[in-house]
């Protein structure tokens, strides 16, 4: 006897039911509790021990090499340790910039002081260097009989450092570019669960009488359907939970000091979440269906793909390589949250990306609708 239920009724009903088995599940729930705990571990260790201050190498040339005791006594007073180096020529301090061997070359009179930097250079050395010109400057001003004071104040105001920027670059770009690894990984987590669960009921429809109880009033699209969407709403809401775990812990402990980038992870991962569980959770059923002793090829592809994804994140997130990979569907559900979170990718890639997994689905969930009816009479 055919269903006489509408699509979307009998769809729903039997999404009801799987969710209501699966999400208090201890299993699941003892998982999603083990990786918080290890989330929140790696957040505490990001803010307290790999995030903890490093030393700031500064390199004098010139008459700048009078700052050496001065500018340490400084820095240090604003909690930020200096490591200072003499240098013979500004040629050379330029080349150790270069090459990562300084972070800041300083050169020139001390009253007009010179500063080259690869890429950003810190708010409180700048800071410190304006004071130390100025002072400079004041002094000069104040040694000179019958300097007037509104025009010592003057030209103190007037004085700044000049600035020689090698690269510009993200000052946070590291931290969103671990962001977007962390984002990578919960992504491919969550999706390796959701897809691990998918084949496993298939599986257990094909095995466990499901076709002699429910096929003669079901039809077997709609049951396929109906689990696979309560699957997806399980694993949705525990990797919700994750997500705010992380978030809090990154905001609490000051781990993240760009609150809208990782409130940009926890949406972009969620949403690539659902549109990874459509597509590798219709992967998994199909191919249980088909070669049931072939589903965890799917999870090492999963694999696969976190990995490649992270290194690309690491490496160069905005790379062409990368752009390329995160449009395709096997990375789009991974790469494209990841590449959010860092701050780049174009809003037509992801457009791109959404409408090619979408295509993808739809080829699986025919080619899924077609062998899961068989491998359920088969049984």
């Amino acid at each position: 006897m055919a269903d006489p239920h509408p699509a979307a009724h009998t769809v729903r009903l039997v999404a009801g039911r799987e969710f209501g088995c699966r999400v208090g599940s201890r299993r699941l729930v003892l998982t999603t509790v083990t990786v918080a705990v290890l989330l929140v571990a790696f957040v505490v260790l990001q803010a307290y021990v790999f995030g903890h201050q490093r030393t700031l190498r500064v390199g004098l040339a010139g008459q700048a090499i009078s700052l050496q005791q001065a500018l340490p006594q400084e820095m240090v007073a604003l909690g930020v340790p200096v490591d200072v180096r003499q240098l013979d020529t500004i040629a050379e301090g330029v080349a150790d910039v270069r090459t990562g061997r300084l972070d800041v070359l300083v050169s020139g009179a001390r009253s007009a002081l010179r500063v080259t930097i690869d890429n950003q250079l810190d708010p409180r050395l700048r800071a410190t260097l304006n004071s130390l010109v100025r002072q400079q400057i004041l002094d000069a001003q104040l040694a000179q009989l019958g300097a007037r004071p509104n025009d010592v104040l003057a030209k103190v105001d007037q004085a700044q450092i000049t600035v020689t920027q090698l690269n510009a670059t993200d000052p946070n770009l590291g931290q969103r570019k671990t962001l977007g690894i962390v984002t990578a990984l919960l992504v491919a987590w969550s999706l390796a669960v959701g897809a691990a669960l998918a084949g496993r009921r298939v599986v257990a429809d094909a095995a466990g009488g499901t076709a002699e109880v429910l096929l003669p009033v079901l039809r077997p699209r709609r049951l396929l359907t109906g689990n696979l969407t309560g699957i997806g709403l399980t694993v949705l809401v525990h990797a919700a939970a994750l997500g705010v775990v992380g978030v809090a812990a990154a905001l609490a402990t000051g781990a993240a000091t760009v609150p809208a980038a990782v409130a940009i992870a926890l949406g972009a991962g969620l949403l690539g979440f659902v549109l990874g569980f459509a597509l590798y959770g219709t992967a998994s059923a199909a191919v249980a269906a088909l070669r049931p002793r072939y589903r965890g090829a799917l999870l090492v592809l999963l694999g696969a793909v976190f990995l490649v994804s992270a290194v690309l994140i690491g490496v160069a997130p905005d790379a062409t390589a990368t752009s390329v990979l995160s449009v395709l569907p096997p990375f789009a559900p991974v790469l494209v949250p990841a590449r959010l979170a860092v701050g780049v990718g174009a809003g037509w890639q992801v457009l791109l990306a959404v409408a090619l997994s979408l295509l993808t689905v739809g080829a699986l969930g025919w080619f899924a609708g077609r062998v899961y009816p068989r491998s359920l009479f088969r049984a």
